[in-house]
């Protein structure tokens, strides 16, 4: 029998992300001691929405378009270190846990159109997902730790945590507020540290035209 708090989540996802866009605002960050520039947008939606005896399962398709540099001594920025340019798709795989009533699971990364090496290949977070005060409330854990760019061309090992808080606005227009932390993993024993990049809260909305119509794509 589906908990009432796993019918909330499942009634906001089918009422309110599936089949919607989101647009990001741009983001501008400094990290590696202030060594790399990164400016990106995103957009997103969400597809594939199933609903299964104990959870769920649906598709997050994201849309990045962005540059990174590494900046020189009087902070200028030299020529591009990489494309942010690409499509990934994750699915997400939630079950409820009958001994709590709550929501747990794994985001997968399924495929990716860029270019270069995606820093998240072959990646996989642990997932929990819960309604409190009318917002779907998502936190991310990475598992084990991605191949993340470092400066000059070299490739460290780190990890995220992810947290979202979608929310509906007066008139029904969804938007999301993005958060992430990112660290050091040490290869062997998996332990983290805290890393000294930090990256600002991401605002993305669902657009509309004149006409108060969404604007897809």
């Amino acid at each position: 029998m589906q908990s009432a708090a796993s019918k909330d989540v499942v009634e906001f996802i089918g009422r309110n992300l599936v089949g919607r866009t989101l647009t990001s605002e741009p983001i501008s960050t400094r990290t590696h001691e202030g060594r790399v520039e990164t400016t990106y947008a995103d957009q997103t939606f969400f597809s594939n929405f199933v609903q299964r005896t104990n959870g769920f399962d649906f598709d997050l398709t994201v849309i990045t378009r962005g540059r990174r540099f590494d900046l020189d001594a009087n902070d200028h920025p030299g020529e591009p270190a990489g494309t942010l340019d690409a499509v990934r798709v994750y699915r997400y795989e939630m079950t409820e846990r009958l001994s709590t009533g709550r929501l747990l699971g794994f985001a997968r990364y399924i495929s990716s159109t860029n270019t270069h090496f995606d820093p998240l290949a072959g990646t996989i977070f642990l997932v929990q997902m819960r309604v409190d005060g009318g917002a779907l409330l998502v936190t991310e854990r990475q598992v084990g730790y991605g191949d993340f760019p470092a400066p000059g061309g070299g490739r460290k090992p780190q990890a995220l945590d992810c947290r979202y808080r979608y929310r509906l606005d007066d008139r029904g227009g969804l938007s999301v507020e993005f958060d992430q932390e990112s660290f050091e993993v040490d290869a062997e024993s998996f332990e983290r540290r805290p890393s000294n990049d930090h990256f600002p809260t991401q605002v993305s909305r669902e657009l509309f035209d004149l006409e108060g119509a969404p604007v897809v794509g």
